[in-house]
């Protein structure tokens, strides 16, 4: 089985979807829908422009994830929106999206990754921390622990 990340648009068919799973995933799991989600995770126009990115992954069974990175400053890229549908879930698909994600944003001059995840996704924060990403702030929605993780690029 071979993975191939593409550019596309945020707002594609392939996104739609993905983003559609996203949110039931989420709205399983915190037992209710997601307060404002473009305010948490970003609109789709947030994802272009220099130093922005939306890949979404295929392989044989078509679309099965997507991500997308963002230009928060000169300096700084943040990470939105990463998701793989449960039917490709452990096979490094996630990391193989962080990775090229990466790459787009020291590629775009940026030094340092930052994103959010939440406590509801522990698989997630998992990958995060195994790839170098550090927790520097841990506030707290309701009843929803978040963390705020960042990790230097190499330059």
């Amino acid at each position: 089985m071979t993975l191939t990340l593409r550019a596309e648009p945020p707002d594609g068919p392939a996104s739609r979807a993905l983003w559609e799973e996203y949110q039931l995933l989420l709205s399983e799991r915190l037992d209710a829908p997601v307060a404002d989600p473009e305010h948490i995770f970003a609109s789709p126009a947030s994802f272009s422009g220099p130093g922005s990115a939306w890949l979404v992954a295929y392989d044989d069974d078509g679309p099965v994830a997507c991500g997308g990175l963002r230009r928060i400053d000169e300096h700084t890229g943040e990470i939105k929106r990463m998701f793989v549908t449960s039917r490709a879930r452990g096979r490094g698909h996630a990391r193989a999206m962080l990775e090229e994600l990466e790459r787009l944003a020291a590629a775009a001059g940026q030094d340092r990754l930052r994103l959010i995840t939440t406590d509801v996704l522990g698989e997630a924060r998992a990958l995060y921390e195994a790839c170098g990403y550090a927790t520097v702030a841990a506030p707290v929605e309701g009843d929803r622990q978040d963390y705020v993780m960042e990790k230097a690029l190499p330059s």
